[in-house]
């Protein structure tokens, strides 16, 4: 095992989501907006659901005590779905009935029609049709008075489907995050404009951004600082009065016109900024004034490790959601299909591509250029390949953890 003076992942997680403080404040949106909002207040369902008992299929109503194979039953009806006015049904009688449509109270069970042959208005069953068959009884899904969701809870598009099946079209959620990025270095330079001897495209804010948006965030962009110690201070001191979350690119190595760390130390506290992990060693966290504040290493990589494994639990936890769990990444576990030798100390994000055998064992390979300047490796992997801190050699079949960057991407040779 390697001792390492930087803290782990899981430390650094627990030590961003111990001091942050969540929002507080709310706010009532339509259920349509909702997707990926976290709810502020439980939800209890005011109805049952379904409403009424109705049929689960297209078929005929009656008295099981009617329903019996064999039996011939008068039609005496149709019930469609929607209608408010249901017939009578005597014993040896029936009503032909259509999926939703709410069940006559003289009838206990619904026969497919399938099951049934009609001549004229009399049917005659071929199978056996005992109570409760084909129908969806009252509050057999939502039962009145159930709790749906907890506060905390993140909205999916399922969930907003499950809204509106009871008759909500407003829920009370947190307000959305306010996140402020921008990006610091004398040899940065928008995209669109010619580059100068010494310069070079800054692209981290945009990656930075497209990550935080599937997060529903309101997000602040701030641009470009040079490097000079009292327009950053500057900066970063607007930030803080407008934002939730102040996230800064580059600026915390140790370079001598790194200048992050100093200023956060004079604005507000810095809680670390150190990880274990690679890409991503120097990560920087804090409180600058009245905002969170997370540094990101200028390498674009790094920038876009940290940000997905560091940033986005913290951003989380900041929006009020209750079941964080340190990483929104599925892991899943797969063959090695190479040897590796490398130094031991941090967890270990490699770019890799995994696949799924004929038998279903996942198999994965780590990209050769693994630089955390080389935007190019995420572009043709479809997974982080993660090494454990302590591990210093893998030999090929060892079994490792992975996280897919999508689900769609699983190939198969």
């Amino acid at each position: 095992m390697t001792n390492s003076p930087w803290l782990s992942l899981s430390d650094a997680i627990t030590a961003m989501l111990s001091q942050a403080r969540p929002v507080s404040a709310t706010e009532q949106i339509d259920v349509t907006q909702a997707k990926g909002r976290v709810l502020a207040t439980a939800v209890t369902a005011s109805i049952n659901v379904p409403p009424s008992d109705n049929s689960a299929m297209d078929g005929y109503a009656l008295k099981s005590m009617n329903g019996n194979s064999g039996q011939s039953l008068i039609v005496v009806g149709s019930v469609f779905a929607g209608a408010s006015t249901l017939p009578t049904v005597k014993p040896g009688q029936c009503v032909r009935i259509m999926t939703g449509a709410s069940i006559p109270p003289d009838c206990d069970t619904v026969v497919i029609q399938e099951n049934v042959t009609r001549q004229g208005d009399t049917i005659t069953l071929h199978a056996d049709s005992p109570p409760l068959a084909n129908i969806r009884q009252t509050g057999s899904d939502i039962a009145q008075g159930d709790i749906l969701f907890n506060a905390g809870h993140r909205l999916t598009a399922t969930d907003n489907m499950l809204l509106s099946s009871i008759g909500l079209a407003k829920v009370t959620v947190y307000k959305a995050v306010t996140i402020g990025l921008l990006a610091t270095g004398d040899e940065l330079i928008e995209a669109g404009h010619p580059l100068a001897a010494g310069q070079i495209y800054e692209s981290n804010r945009t990656g930075v951004a497209a990550l935080l948006n599937d997060w529903q965030v309101n997000l602040i962009n701030f641009g470009i600082v040079v490097d000079q110690p009292e327009v950053l201070k500057t900066t970063l001191a607007q930030a803080q009065e407008l934002c939730d979350l102040v996230i800064s690119s580059g600026g915390v190595s140790v370079g001598d016109a790194d200048f992050v760390k100093d200023i956060l130390d004079e604005l507000g506290e810095v809680g670390f900024w150190k990880v274990a992990i690679k890409p991503g060693k120097p990560f920087a966290f804090g409180q600058l004034g009245k905002a969170i504040f997370c540094g990101l290493p200028g390498n674009p990589v790094s920038a876009c490790v940290t940000t997905e494994q560091l940033v986005v639990p913290l951003l989380r936890h900041l929006q009020g959601e209750s079941n964080i769990d340190g990483s929104h990444r599925l892991t899943l576990r797969a063959k090695v299909t190479t040897a590796i030798k490398r130094r031991a100390g941090r967890l270990d994000f490699q770019r890799a591509i995994f696949t799924q055998s004929a038998d279903g064992t996942l198999e994965v390979t780590p990209l050769a250029k693994q630089s955390s300047g080389v935007m190019t490796s995420f572009a043709e992997a479809n997974c982080y390949m993660l090494i454990p801190a302590s591990t210093d050699n893998l030999q090929s079949g060892d079994w490792v953890d992975i996280q897919p960057f999508s689900l769609a991407d699983i190939t198969r040779p």
